[in-house]
């Protein structure tokens, strides 16, 4: 299973933030090769600044080489971009994130933003609890 990941859920888990958990679980299973995560490329350089800001260059640094070994990247070009502009999504960046996650033909989104997850996208968005319970529910190989 192909899921890509929102920035909020990596930074969730990276950060340890209250009610993380699930956030957590779903970067382990990635990490255990129970499903293959991928991000975006920008997601690495959001997640470099908020990092820096919060905990200092240093962490930052270690959070971005964390997720560039663990998550697939997804580039970010100027189709996709592109792409995003016709998309029917209000929010700009969830429709990057969509148009990059079709392209690669993921089966999920996993998100915590709420707007995100009504939003009209050619990938099912879906909060990392509703994702779990997907996984739990899978035959095991």
């Amino acid at each position: 299973m192909k899921v890509f990941f929102d920035t909020n859920i990596v930074l969730d888990a990276a950060m340890e933030r209250e009610g993380s958990e699930d956030s957590v679980r779903l970067v382990q299973a990635v990490i255990n090769e129970e499903i293959v995560g991928t991000v975006t490329a920008n997601t690495i350089t959001d997640i470099h600044y908020i990092m820096r800001k919060r905990r200092g260059e240093s962490v930052a640094r270690e959070a971005v080489q964390y997720t560039l070994a663990i998550f697939d990247i997804s580039p970010v070009d100027g189709d996709a971009c592109s792409m995003a502009l016709n998309e029917p999504m209000a929010d700009y960046e969830d429709a990057v994130l969509a148009v990059c996650a079709a392209r690669e033909d993921a089966d999920y989104i996993v998100t915590g933003d709420q707007a995100f997850l009504s939003a009209p996208s050619p990938v099912q968005p879906m909060t990392p609890s509703d994702l779990l319970k997907i996984l739990e529910a899978l035959p095991e190989e």
